[in-house]
């Protein structure tokens, strides 16, 4: 089996992945000519900010090997690796790697950075980038496109005038203010009566004699008023 046939097994592991709703990005790990790993994009799937497709398919080709060191094996992915899947390539000693796509973002293997090859490490592997690239490209660009569009569409819907069957449902009909009463209780009454008078006591002690006089006259007029409020 050629590269061609090893990356169409891993676009298709992207395009699980875009099934699942998750960015559709697929990878397969080969050995001896058999896909030993496969693995695709499972971020919103397992909650997990390190399953990216090339480690998913690194970790099952560890575990069909029984060993974290994948020597003479190749690894088959539809987008350029990014930092964190570059040193786990470099870690696993992995010896092709044959990409699709580039990634300008985030890509790892000369697009923003260069971690592969690079002259201070010791590991050296085969780079083979380009491959299908048209086509996996295009599988991300729809993608995203198709987000875009499912967010805007969501946007405008929730701008949307509401019904006239939301406003009525929703509607409050204002509440009218109490008008206050013209009529006052006897008790009420009565009861101001009362504090006016504490009132006028207070105040009779910094006042003259004749304005004492005028006072108690005032009070026996209110004492009356009690009275007549408590009778009826």
């Amino acid at each position: 089996m050629d590269d061609l046939t090893h990356l169409r097994a891993a676009i298709a592991e992207a395009q699980a992945a875009e099934a699942n709703g998750e960015v559709p990005v697929g990878a397969v790990v080969v050995h001896n000519n058999q896909i030993i790993g496969r693995g695709q994009n499972r971020v919103l799937s397992d909650s997990d900010p390190t399953a990216h497709a090339e480690i998913v398919a690194l970790r099952e080709a560890g575990l069909a090997l029984k060993n974290y060191r994948l020597e003479d094996c190749t690894l088959y992915v539809t987008l350029e690796p990014c930092a964190m899947c570059a040193g786990a390539i470099l870690h696993a000693r992995i010896a092709r790697l044959v990409y699709a796509a580039p990634d300008p973002k985030a890509g790892a293997c000369g697009s923003v950075l260069s971690v592969l090859n690079h002259p201070a490490l010791n590991h050296k592997l085969e780079l083979v980038p380009g491959l299908l690239a048209e086509e996996c490209g295009a599988l991300l660009t729809n993608f995203f496109r198709k987000r875009r569009l499912e967010k805007s569409s969501a946007r405008i819907l929730g701008k949307e005038a509401p019904t006239k069957e939301a406003l009525v449902a929703t509607k409050k009909t204002p509440k009218k203010p109490k008008k206050p009463s013209k009529n006052v209780s006897p008790k009420k009454q009565a009861s101001s009566i009362r504090m006016l008078d504490l009132h006028i006591k207070r105040a009779a002690k910094n006042l003259s004699s004749s304005r004492h006089v005028e006072l108690e006259k005032a009070k026996k007029r209110l004492s009356k008023k009690i009275a007549k409020a408590k009778k009826s």
